[in-house]
């Protein structure tokens, strides 16, 4: 079966209410079974003495990375309960592997692109000063490791759980664009419980997240966003060195110095907190209309 056919099939609406309950019910399903894993991946961890069970409001860097790849480890093998139990090639929930290797680079490269002319706008503005760390270079390279496997867990986890499986059931039960809209600002809210947040970061966060629906919709696959995402988050904690939805990574390559009004630099929020973050999703879905390859129907 071509990758166009399986895109076809994976957003397809179940006209009848049957059908639709169906799906929701598989949402519901999902979101069960994730919650199940994690309890057993956080807890293991807590008994083995490598993370605490409950989320501190301030985790070691080793502690918080244990729990991110938890997180991923757990969204990702709930698709594939979810796609043993209804019996659909996990191809169709994002997971398709013809061109996932392209894909992924080409997000790595345009998040990398992106949030390089991003941060360098902000500077022009005044409103950042970067320089560079104190630390010494093997620490950095140590960093630079650990961020990059730190950014893409982020990255699996969150396209996972908001844009794989619950995206496709939900568009079989509302059509793909509200579908997308629901995830979206489910996206955007569950970056509110972040330190220092904001409501213009969270709705960049959600049109952030819608255009990564439109993403996986348009190429048949997550690896885009994937890559996309993890670029962006590698940017903020290590590259640069700003604020991520309020927290501040340690060890960073870059140190930067906000000055300016919130609105502009984002604040203790970070770059997502900024007007100019607009332009920059504008950007992005404007890419990914026009430079992806499409598989959709």
């Amino acid at each position: 079966m071509t990758a166009t056919a399986l895109t076809s099939g994976a957003f397809e609406i179940r006209p009848t209410l049957t059908g639709r309950a169906k799906a929701i019910g598989l949402v519901i399903l999902y979101l069960a079974v994730f919650a199940l894993l994690l309890a057993i991946l956080v807890f293991g961890l807590a008994a083995a003495g490598l993370a605490p069970a409950v989320r501190a409001a301030h985790l070691a860097p080793a502690q918080s990375f244990l729990r991110e790849w938890a997180d991923a480890a757990a969204a990702v093998l709930a698709v594939i309960v979810l796609a043993a139990l209804t019996r659909e090639p996990i191809s169709r929930l994002g997971f398709a592997m013809k061109g996932a290797g392209r894909n992924i680079l080409f997000g790595l490269f345009t998040g990398f692109v992106l949030m390089g002319g991003f941060f360098g706008a902000l500077s022009a503005t005044g409103g950042y000063d970067f320089a560079a760390s104190a630390l010494p270079p093997g620490r950095i390279l140590g960093f630079a490791v650990f961020y990059a496997l730190f950014a893409l867990a982020v990255a699996v986890f969150e396209e996972t759980l908001f844009r794989s499986f619950i995206l496709v059931q939900l568009s079989r039960a509302f059509s793909f664009w509200p579908a997308a809209a629901i995830t979206a600002i489910l996206f955007g809210l569950a970056h509110a419980g972040n330190a220092n947040e904001a409501p213009l970061g969270l709705l960049v966060a959600g049109l952030g997240g819608l255009v990564f629906a439109y993403a996986f919709r348009r190429t048949g696959a997550l690896w885009f966003s994937i890559g996309f995402h993890a670029a962006m988050a590698y940017s903020e904690d290590f590259v640069f060195g700003v604020p991520d939805s309020g927290n501040v990574a340690a060890g960073a390559w870059l140190r930067s110095t906000i000055h300016g009004p919130a609105w502009l630099t984002g604040g203790q929020v970070g770059p997502e907190g900024s007007v100019l973050a607009l332009g920059l999703v504008v950007t992005l879905a404007l890419i990914v209309r026009f430079a992806l390859p499409r598989r959709e129907a």
